[in-house]
């Protein structure tokens, strides 16, 4: 064996390198690394440098040459250019994890009806050159010599080379059965791969002009990937892994090519291999492989439905399996790779401070970990935004980090699962200031919160809306502001226009007005007329040129305030521009309208007003018709009169007072009048004036207190009557005729009627209020009996210990039929002090006590009241006194079954805050009380 011989040459301004070598061991070669030279003999390049003139001789591992084969016809300009920005990155790559390895790049074209020219070199930046020389053109056909450029790609590259086919296109020259032959003798001979990168193709998957690709990756051991242009990235992740290892570090454990789709192949693993890699290529759907562990670890490179990369690292000796469901025509190769001294440590010591150690059998690996590229000895960061397939940030902007890289969003959006989506605040309470009540709406940038139907705000803060609940009452307006509402009569907040150019019968006679600025409530007075026609108007009136006018009738005084519409007539269309008004009936006869200024703010359009006589407006019981006192307003026939005798009050019996209404248009008629004034003894009473129903209400409330109000009871109803006197008067005189109005009333006792009978109940109250329904006041009393009609009365009672107490709890005001009532926990103790430590439970978590039989639950969680019975006790020690304390609580009906379930898992319900009562002392009969 002759020996290595090495000869250097350094002059004073230049370097000069010469050297010879004995090559029946391997390559030799000298290259420049950073300024040091690296004299290692272990085959690969060390990380103890030493400085020598700017020149590094090494043993340089034999490595897999790399072939193009490219289809240059006139179709493929962007799959070169694809191919170049790709195959930069991959040599790049590969440099940094195999810097000590030679290898040729090899560039050959192919069109139609030439093959050539043929560029090689040892350069990769040279060969980024053969790229940019490449040019589109010619062809015109489908099928390209593809055939005859593999055989000169395989003839002008090294043995054990990859060779790379891009074409968009089938074989023109699949049938030269000659050419064809020489491709398999020189595949066998150069032991070279063959891997086809189709972007398109020219007839069908099964046409011979397109099966030869396989024929010739199958006896290669190579693959036909039939690939998108925008995923060729994708398959250089294979030559990723294959080129960055010397040549003859891998041995082929298993290929097949198949046509079944559901198979399972087997092969053996009889060698020590760092890793693993399965290639597949075709439509696979699954792949699963077994082995002798238990759990493989596979890392998948590339899953897409054209092909696949998988690695397994550090695989057991034995058998494996591999399961597969495809899709159809594919095939499967199975590589070992064997330890190689690229990367290959003495000890761990050696990595690089970013790479890790990976431990086999007899060796150790240095392998740089995620984010870094290199040998393992050297690891340098990967700029993952340098090219659009290293990150995922494809909505957003890539910015390299140390190591990693982040995608970052425009402001109002999250980087998430590949792309900028909107922040979405309404999913993440910490991220949205709405008010709990509001609805929070994603929008592509930022969010808005609502505030529900009922509630007025902003949606950063909500409040119960008074306006929407018709807290100003019927035919009044209601205005909302934070923290308050204001009630207004639009018939007397309102603005007066008098203007006489608004009639009807007034021409376009100079600049025509305009009623933009026209916001607010108004009244039309004066000569033009005091309401606005109802029918279109021609143009140029009202000295304007489009006027409006109001579609549909106006109200009377029963409708409150009510919606219409005004129309615009321009150009031959009545109603060319349209807007919605609100009007009202006033008492006086005449109307107001809430005008919002004109359509689309047009600055030719004003409101008009008819000259007609001024019309009275009827109340709710009255009609227009003519009378012996001419045409007006009478009562209508249900209520019409001829004397006082004839009146007859509408008598109301309601829960907390009795009501007698006197229809207005009847004192009207009989030219007389009567008001509160009127009514003798009236600070016994209360009084209603409605303006909708044109009534007038005398109202006595159900309280036996001096004000003539009586009662009478027997065992289950009680009867109330009043009497009130009233001093009718005409104009400003008075005659002595009166009227005595008697009203009475029969309730059925029940728990709340009977608290009106007695003198002071043992009873005890509070206020509760819940937003959106009023406010509630809940109540619990001590009744004599199981009627719950018969209070005790005064501030305390003496009971026997044979005595039942029957205590009973109810609601009142408020929207009841929205809530029941249900009683929470309900205890005695001896003292006053709800919190005494000396307790005894009735009820418990809405449940009775069941070690005491003598409760009983007679209504709980089911209605507005509550009824509880327990027969008197005393407790034991010195205590003399019971108390009865209560929490009780509203439930939303609609939430859920408010009646507690004892015996069962309990219902969903909604209950609000829990509220106590409290009543007492109780004193057992016999005990003697001091003061």
């Amino acid at each position: 064996m002759s020996k290595l011989l090495v000869i250097l040459m350094i002059l004073a301004s230049t370097s000069v390198v010469t050297y010879t070598a004995d090559q029946s061991k391997g390559q030799y070669g000298l290259s420049r690394v950073d300024g040091r030279v690296d004299g290692r003999a272990d085959g690969r390049c060390s990380s103890q440098l030493v400085n020598l003139a700017n020149v590094c001789f090494f043993f340089s591992p034999e490595s897999s040459s790399l072939a193009y084969a490219v289809d240059t016809t006139g179709s493929m300009y962007d799959d070169f250019m694809e191919l170049k920005k790709v195959n930069g990155w991959l040599l790049d790559r590969v440099e940094a994890k195999f810097p000590c390895g030679v290898r040729q790049y090899t560039m050959v074209e192919f069109n139609d009806p030439r093959v050539g020219p043929v560029r090689y070199t040892n350069s990769k930046e040279r060969f980024d050159e053969f790229f940019t020389n490449l040019v589109a053109t010619g062809g015109g056909d489908c099928p390209e010599l593809a055939i005859a450029g593999i055989k000169q790609a395989l003839l002008s590259s090294p043995r054990q080379s990859f060779i790379l086919v891009l074409t968009d296109a089938s074989a023109k020259d699949y049938s030269n059965i000659a050419l064809v032959n020489e491709v398999f003798s020189l595949i066998r001979s150069t032991q070279s791969q063959v891997v086809f990168l189709i972007t398109g193709m020219c007839g069908s998957y099964f046409d011979p002009d397109y099966t030869i690709y396989r024929d010739i990756a199958t006896a290669s051991y190579g693959h036909v990937f039939n690939v998108p242009l925008s995923d060729l990235n994708k398959v250089f992740h294979y030559l990723d892994f294959t080129l960055s290892i010397p040549v003859n570090s891998s041995e082929l454990l298993f290929s097949g090519d198949f046509t079944a789709l559901v198979h399972t192949e087997r092969f053996l693993v009889d060698g020590n291999f760092s890793s693993l890699m399965i290639t597949t290529d075709g439509a696979i759907n699954t792949l699963q492989l077994a082995g002798p562990a238990r759990t493989l670890h596979l890392e998948v490179l590339v899953s897409e439905i054209w092909g696949s990369v998988r690695l397994l690292k550090n695989p057991e000796k034995g058998n494996y399996s591999i399961d597969i469901n495809a899709g159809g025509v594919h095939a499967i190769r199975v590589q070992g790779f064997t330890a190689t001294n690229i990367s290959s440590a003495a000890s761990c010591s050696e990595c690089h401070l970013h790479a890790l150690c990976e431990e086999y059998a007899d060796y150790v690996q240095c392998v740089c970990r995620d984010g870094f590229v290199g040998d393992g000895f050297n690891c340098s960061d990967i700029d993952e935004c340098a090219y659009v397939w290293t990150h995922n940030c494809s909505a957003g902007t890539c910015q390299n980090t140390f190591g990693s890289y982040t995608c970052l969003c425009p402001s109002g959006f999250i980087f998430s699962e590949g792309s900028c989506v909107p922040i979405r605040e309404c999913d993440d309470p910490s991220l949205n200031r709405c008010h709990p009540l509001a609805q929070c709406i994603n929008k592509l940038s930022g969010y808005s919160c609502v505030c529900p139907n009922g509630y007025y705000g902003d949606g950063f803060h909500c409040e119960i809306d008074e306006c929407q609940r018709g807290a100003c009452g019927f035919g009044l307006e209601c205005t909302k502001a934070l923290g308050s509402y204001a009630c207004s009569d639009p018939c007397v907040s309102r603005t007066v226009l008098n203007e006489p150019w608004r009639s009807t019968n007034n021409t376009l006679s100079s600049t025509p007005n305009c009623d933009s600025s026209k916001n607010g409530w108004y009244q039309f007075v004066g000569s033009a007329g005091i309401r606005m026609p109802e029918t279109c108007v021609p143009i140029n009136r009202c000295n304007t040129a489009a006027p409006m006018w109001m579609s549909g009738t106006h109200p009377v005084m029963k409708d409150g305030i009510v919606n219409r519409t005004t129309c615009a007539n321009w150009n031959g269309n009545c109603s060319l521009w349209t807007s919605t008004i609100q009007v009202k009936a006033c008492p006086l006869g005449y109307h107001v309208y809430k005008l919002i200024g004109t359509p689309e703010s047009k600055c030719t359009l004003s409101y008009c007003t008819e000259p007609l006589a001024v019309q009275e407006v009827c109340a709710a019981d009255e009609e227009w018709k003519s009378g012996d006192k001419g045409d007006r307003c009478y009562c209508k026939d249900q209520f019409k009169v001829s004397s006082m005798s004839d009146v007859r009050p509408k008598l109301t019996c309601g829960l907390d007072e009795m009501r007698a209404s006197f229809q207005k248009c009847q004192m009207k008629e009989l030219d007389t009048y009567f008001g509160r004034e009127n009514v003798k003894d009236g600070g016994c009473f209360s009084f209603e004036d409605n303006s909708v129903t044109n009534t007038f209400s005398v109202l006595a409330a159900l309280q036996v207190r001096g004000c003539g109000v009586q009662s009478y009871q027997n065992g289950s109803h009680v009867t109330y009557r009043s009497t009130f006197v009233i001093e009718l008067h005409n104009g400003i005189i008075m005659r002595n005729d009166t009227l005595t109005v008697t009203l009475s009333c029969v309730y059925e006792l029940d728990m709340i009627t009977s608290l009106n009978l007695a003198l002071r109940p043992i009873i005890s109250s509070i206020n509760i209020t819940v937003g959106g329904t009023g406010q509630f006041k809940a109540s619990m009393v001590l009744y004599k009996d199981s009627s719950y009609t018969t209070p005790y009365e005064g501030s305390e009672v003496s009971l026997s210990s044979k005595t039942m107490l029957y205590i009973g709890a109810f609601i009142q005001g408020g929207d009841t039929s929205q809530y029941v009532l249900v009683m929470r926990n309900c205890y005695a103790t001896p003292t006053q002090a709800a919190n005494d430590t000396v307790n005894y439970y009735i009820i418990k978590d809405s449940c009775p006590n069941k070690q005491d039989d003598t409760i009983n639950v007679l209504e709980n969680g089911v209605s507005r009241q509550g009824r509880v019975s327990v027969q008197m006790f005393k407790f034991v020690g010195d205590y003399d006194l019971v108390y009865l304390h209560c929490a009780v609580s509203l439930c939303e009906v609609k939430s859920g079954s408010c009646q507690p379930s004892c015996t069962s898992r309990r219902s969903q319900r909604t209950e609000l805050d829990s509220h106590n009562l409290r009543i007492g002392p109780i004193i057992r009969s016999g005990t003697l009380v001091h003061g």
